[in-house]
């Protein structure tokens, strides 16, 4: 009896070609932006101005770990900040509007 042949079927080599990671938008953490908002509001002067740089940095911090480049850090960084801008502007809002 001959000898048998390798029951596996035989691999292909697959080049996979991958990009940059793209982390999920920090304007659309809808939680993150909530909780900033709601610290924020409850802050003033300084402390708010130090709060804020905190998580700013902070989160640009954490998209170039990532893998962004300083451009796109800078850029949702802005984005996350608009965002929290207009979250304290809703939670400041009168009811019946």
């Amino acid at each position: 009896m001959p000898p048998h042949a390798s029951v596996q079927p035989r691999r292909r080599s697959i080049t996979v070609e991958t990009g940059p990671v793209v982390p999920f938008p920090a304007e659309r953490r809808t939680a993150h932006v909530r909780r900033c908002a709601g610290e924020l509001g409850g802050l003033h002067g300084e402390d708010a101005r130090l709060y804020w740089l905190k998580v700013c940095r902070e989160l640009a911090e954490e998209l170039r770990k990532l893998g962004s480049n300083e451009n796109q850090a800078r850029a949702a960084v802005f984005a996350f900040q608009d965002e929290v801008q207009q979250e304290l502007m809703r939670q400041h809002e009168p009811d019946d509007v």
